[in-house]
């Protein structure tokens, strides 16, 4: 079994050879700033200008993927929209890019209290960054 040397454990990589990860997206079409950033745990912000959101967005340590996989979760993103009855609510924007960063996996006792420690006092970020 493949694994990557992370900063805490190794992780091993799935049995497709795929490591986990989190995905960021960035889309545009929207009232309260031209692109919008949605990262992890519900985070969204919202940028004038593509530059600033992609800036902002690698600097989380969140990278393009290639091409091709990018494609498959633009598609699968497409599929699951569709799926909802009535259409989405808030999802109204055009999906531009999807970048991903790799999740470091921690032995399951740690995770647990991991958990317990950052649940307080964490909500959704709807702040609007400008120039």
């Amino acid at each position: 079994m493949e694994t990557v040397q992370s900063n805490t454990i190794e992780t091993p990589a799935l049995e497709n050879g795929k490591h986990p990860v989190n995905i960021a997206t960035i889309s545009a079409g929207f009232e309260k700033g031209d692109f919008l950033v949605r990262e992890e745990q519900g985070n969204r912000v919202y940028f004038d200008f593509f530059e600033e959101a992609f800036n902002y967005i690698a600097n989380k340590g969140y990278a393009r993927m290639h091409r091709e996989e990018e494609k498959e979760w633009i598609e699968l993103m497409n599929i699951i929209h569709d799926s909802v009855k009535g259409g989405m609510k808030y999802n109204t924007g055009t999906l531009l890019m999807v970048l991903s960063r790799p999740i470091t996996v921690l032995p399951p006792g740690e995770a647990a209290s991991v958990k317990k420690s950052s649940s307080r006092g964490r909500g959704t970020s709807k702040e609007r960054v400008n120039p």
